[in-house]
């Protein structure tokens, strides 16, 4: 068995040393194959990606912009900046690179984006006239985004022009830190202007907000007792139904309040405040906070003073807070 064993292993020995030569060149032909595909990958990867052109984007809108530099597999890096031109808000000012720069895909480029023009304080328009005013200031304070909002303007019989501008809020001079509502009192001359009392018997106190804020009367409301308990917090009487009347008269009307319980979490009732009588209707607006803080806006709408009167239906201990011209007029607390 030693010698047959012996005689096979230097058989296979020497098959080895004849056939050796070709099995070295093998395999440096495959090491020098494997090399290159390495090389190959790493030359690939350090190239990058393909190269594209940054297309001209200043002038257009922030979300054109946006959608044809994903068409270039560009990204996009945004700084905001103040300009002098009404209108331009959410514009592009200025791009870095330049159009018709050759770049790697997938580099940020940076965009300058306008955010309008930097006012910080509110202009005197007083004396102007509205159809003037308004026209600029919506070019100014355009958009969903802008911090100012222009409101309805309210007419007053005087012997100014029509359209004259007698007054406004917040004043002339009042620096801009937060959302505004700009309001104008706006002379509509001699002439009386004339209106139609809104049918609000039997609304409920969501639907009288509405139609209060839709009409230039003031509601005087007084509270009434009601056996129907459907009728609970609605409106169970008014005078002047469907008539013709002066602006910002009177209207009386009966708030139907009910019974409150210890285990009734809802109250409704009548805020009741005496104002100072103003020469004009001004901006008057209701507030409730609740006790976990949240506040929300019940009703917006213009009031010439003295006695105002706003019924609501809200969750006891919530907090009721009476806005004149943006400021704090009159707290109370519903138990």
């Amino acid at each position: 068995m030693g010698k047959k064993f012996g005689f096979s292993f230097k058989e296979q020995v020497g098959n080895l040393s004849n056939g050796g030569k070709p099995l070295v060149f093998t395999i440096i032909v495959t090491f020098i194959v494997m090399v290159a595909a390495c090389l190959a990958v790493f030359f690939s990867v350090v190239q990058g990606a393909e190269q594209v052109m940054v297309p001209n984007v200043v002038g257009k809108t922030l979300t054109t912009a946006l959608l044809e530099m994903q068409q270039k597999e560009l990204y996009a890096k945004i700084n905001l900046r103040y300009s002098d031109m009404p209108g331009d808000t959410n514009t592009i000012l200025a791009q870095s690179p330049e159009a018709g720069a050759i770049v790697k895909a997938y580099r940020r480029v940076t965009l300058t984006v306008s955010r309008g023009v930097a006012i910080d304080r509110i202009e005197d328009y007083q004396g102007q006239n509205i159809d003037s005013v308004l026209p600029r200031l919506r070019t100014l304070f355009d958009g969903d985004s802008s911090v100012i909002k222009i409101a309805a303007p309210v007419y007053k019989q005087d012997s100014s022009e029509q359209g004259t501008i007698l007054a406004q809020f917040p004043e002339a001079g009042t620096y801009i830190s937060d959302a505004t509502t700009l309001h104008f009192i706006v002379s509509s001359g001699n002439k009386v202007e004339m209106v139609s009392v809104p049918e609000v018997e039997g609304m409920n106190v969501k639907q009288l907000y509405k139609a209060i804020e839709s009409s230039k009367l003031i509601f005087d409301f007084t509270p009434a007792s009601a056996d129907d308990s459907k009728k609970w917090g609605t409106v169970v009487y008014q005078d002047m139904k469907g008539n013709n009347t002066q602006a910002y008269s009177h209207v009386s009307a009966q708030f139907a309040i009910s019974p409150l319980t210890e285990s009734d979490t809802i109250a409704n009732g009548i805020l009741t405040h005496n104002l100072l009588e103003y020469p004009f209707p001004v901006p008057v607006r209701l507030e409730s906070t609740d006790k976990n803080g949240k506040t929300t806006v019940l009703i917006n709408f213009s009031h010439p003073g003295s006695s105002i009167t706003i019924p609501y239906s809200v969750a006891r201990g919530t907090t009721l807070t009476l806005y004149v011209k943006d400021r704090v007029e009159y707290q109370e607390t519903v138990e």
